[in-house]
């Protein structure tokens, strides 16, 4: 075989190669996101047939503010119901003017955390069929994690400029962080959530610290989970 045809040959080689690389890779990252969305549904159903503790803690520039625990589970309809174990004493009342101002400032920071933790509550459990609706606009990405890892991003999972990150072993099967980066009523008053999961006895993934910031008002919102049981049939 003379020169000329040698590098003709490998020239056809490596095109086919690069050609045939391209749909495997394609086809491989919508299997993964196939794989997480399904993984996803499946560990939230789940986590239903448990009940556990719930300890939060408010903290305002780093001080902890305030402490309740209660008993959780799912209801009927899905959601999340609650009964207090411990809950924390009423805010001592200031007189005077100093004390107007500091109950309307207090205010004002029940309602942006509680505005925050209904829009936390938008991308946590992650659903399925918003995930669908980023794969289908072709934006949703996956990159490596460290070791054993993978991170499958969701851009405008919600909102424009918001980003759900998802974070599984290389399998895809087992869920280890959820991380969530979104805004109030404004795009430069961010709110920052970071969820590390635990494995039950079973295998499911469950949320074992919820961390909830919005940088802004330096507020913090420290949930920690535990005692998972599983509730009777």
């Amino acid at each position: 075989m003379n020169t000329k045809r040698m590098l003709t040959g490998i020239g056809l080689a490596l095109l086919l190669a690069v050609c045939a690389h391209v749909p495997v890779g394609a086809q491989d990252v919508a299997q993964k996101l196939a794989a997480a969305k399904q993984a996803a549904a499946a560990n939230q159903k789940a986590l239903r047939a448990y009940s556990w503790l719930e300890k939060t803690e408010l903290s305002l520039k780093g001080e902890v503010k305030s402490t309740k625990v209660d008993m959780c589970r799912y209801g009927p309809d899905g959601k999340v119901q609650k009964s207090a174990v411990v809950t924390p004493p009423p805010p001592e009342q200031k007189r005077g003017l100093k004390g107007k101002i500091v109950a309307k400032k207090t205010e004002d920071l029940r309602e942006e955390l509680e505005s925050a933790v209904l829009l936390i509550q938008r991308y946590v459990p992650p659903r399925p069929d918003l995930m669908q609706v980023v794969m289908n606009s072709g934006t949703a990405s996956i990159s490596q994690a460290g070791p054993g890892a993978a991170t499958l991003k969701f851009p405008g999972y919600v909102k424009a400029g918001d980003a759900l990150m998802l974070t599984f072993d290389s399998t895809v099967k087992s869920l280890r962080r959820i991380d969530v980066s979104t805004w109030l009523d404004k795009p430069d008053n961010p709110v920052v959530l970071a969820v590390t999961m635990a494995a039950l006895p079973d295998g499911t993934s469950h949320p074992e610290v919820v961390t909830l910031t919005i940088p802004d008002s330096k507020l913090e919102v420290r949930i920690t989970k535990s005692n998972y049981q599983k509730i009777a049939q």
